[in-house]
């Protein structure tokens, strides 16, 4: 049985070639227009499923390549704040050079002085450097200050406001660099030796010696040793005189009852009763006393309580238990502590305390330049003795500057080295993005031509098919 072939059918397949071609030379033309093989999943599903993490490779590789400029930008520009540092460090060492010599008169130094003054300015303003509205040497708090010149009655003294973290950034696939260096580990950098102790000149050594453990002051001090009263062993007729004092510890007293006398550490007896009575001691110590007779235990040992102090009286330990355990005393400006043994503390004056290896590029800045001004009226031997060791100190800081420059100038070398991995990859996935969904544009052009020309036929016959007039009709 045949099959009859009507004009609807006819019409139905006409208009569907025609269709078919016009969307076949539609999908060409696109491809042709825009180079691509695949511009929508529906082109082909298993492909796209390629383009799709290929396309987010390359996303990630434009962050990075971006991140290592930053990167790079940002190390230069601390690195080039610590060239100028190391320059100034090394106008430091110069003067410092130049003051030890024993040629100069004071107003010579007070002119060096003013001159380190302003380096010292210049260096808190390098170490306070920012890129942009952000602080190169404060960590990752990199809004405010890092760095900050504190000048009040404890002295100078620069404080670090940031914190020991570093602010890190991806540079290439699975590489992670710090764009910064903490500011203290520069500017503060500390290796602390032994703690010294040196009699005041012309003075006498008070017995107070460094601990060896625990110190946290920085540069020099002033450590004063002052007579506190007595213990409350005191026999009960004693108390303390308004006279000079400088025994203090333990202190052996014998009374005799007739005639009445007292004499305190072996020394001379004084009869009583006695106002502010100078008594001294075997060793020469004295210690003022009132006594108002012979109490009814005639010997024995009472405490001469001393006092510490590293700020200037502003805070006084007191000190009446010279054991072997070893005292606190603390700086109430900046809260630093010097670790005393007292086990031999014997006799008040003032000891000059020196924190070896603790002079950073700051501390050895205010150092030097209150030296040379000599505020304290020390024997020009002592000032150009203490510039001259400083020379090492501020040699010290320098090489701690320099030694920060070098890690961000490596940093910065490496991301050439980085930036050329990065482009390559980039490269590479560009590439295999190209060969899965760029369209070979010479083949589907002539595809296009060929389409072109169906799509010609298929009308041209369409038009023959289709009669539309009312006399075909009928």
């Amino acid at each position: 049985m045949s099959m009859r072939i009507t004009q609807g059918m006819l019409y139905s397949r006409a208009l569907a070639d025609v269709q078919s071609g016009l969307y076949r030379y539609s999908r060409l033309q696109q491809e042709v227009a825009t180079g691509r093989r695949i511009n929508r999943m529906s082109d082909d599903p298993a492909e796209a499923l390629r383009i799709l993490p290929l396309k987010n490779d390359l996303r990630n590789l434009a962050q990075l390549s971006g991140n290592v400029s930053l990167a790079r930008e940002t190390l230069d520009t601390g690195a080039a704040a610590l060239e100028d540092g190391s320059a100034l460090m090394q106008r430091a060492r110069e003067l410092t050079t130049q003051a030890a010599n024993g040629t100069l008169s004071g107003s010579d130094r007070k002119s060096i002085a003013a001159e380190v003054d302003q380096l010292l300015a210049q260096l808190v303003s390098i170490a306070n450097s920012k890129r942009g509205d952000r602080f190169l040497f404060g960590g990752t708090r990199s809004a405010a200050s890092p760095f900050e010149l504190v000048e009040d009655a404890g002295g100078a003294r620069v404080v670090y406001r940031g914190n020991h973290d570093s602010l890190s950034v991806d540079v290439a696939p699975g590489v992670t660099t710090a764009l910064n260096l903490p500011g203290d580990s520069i500017f503060q950098q500390r290796d602390r030796g032994a703690t010294t102790f040196t009699p005041a000149p012309g003075g006498a050594a008070t017995g107070a010696l460094p601990a060896g453990r625990g110190d946290t002051a920085v540069g020099f001090d002033e450590l004063a040793v002052t007579f506190a009263g007595l213990h409350q062993d005191a026999p009960a007729t004693v108390v303390a005189g308004s006279g000079a004092t400088t025994a203090l510890g333990k202190l052996a007293y014998v009374f005799t009852a007739a005639p009445p006398t007292l004499s305190v550490g072996g020394g001379p007896a004084l009869n009583l009763p006695v106002t502010d009575g100078a008594f001294t001691t075997a060793d020469g110590r004295t210690i003022s006393l009132t006594v108002t007779g012979v109490p009814a235990t005639t010997s024995g040992v009472f405490t001469a309580v001393a006092g510490l102090s590293i700020d200037g009286g502003e805070t006084v330990t007191e000190v009446a238990d010279f054991g072997t355990a070893p005292v606190q005393v603390a700086d109430s400006f900046d809260g630093t502590v010097l670790v005393v043994d007292v086990e031999h503390l014997a006799r008040t004056g003032a000891e000059t305390v020196e924190y070896a290896g603790t002079f950073d590029a700051f501390t050895s800045l205010i150092t030097l330049r209150d030296l040379l001004h000599n505020d304290a009226g020390l024997p020009d031997e002592t000032v150009r003795g203490r510039i001259a060791r400083m020379l090492v100190e501020v040699s010290g800081a320098h090489d701690a500057v320099l030694d920060g420059l070098r890690e961000l100038g490596f940093r910065s070398s490496s991301m050439t080295v980085l930036q050329n991995r990065v482009d390559g990859l980039r490269v590479s996935r560009t590439e295999s993005l190209s060969n899965v969904q760029d369209s070979d544009l010479a083949e589907a052009i002539l595809e296009l031509q060929r389409q072109d020309l169906s799509y010609q036929a298929a009308l041209q016959i369409g038009s023959r098919v289709i009669q539309t007039s009312l006399q075909s009709f009928l």
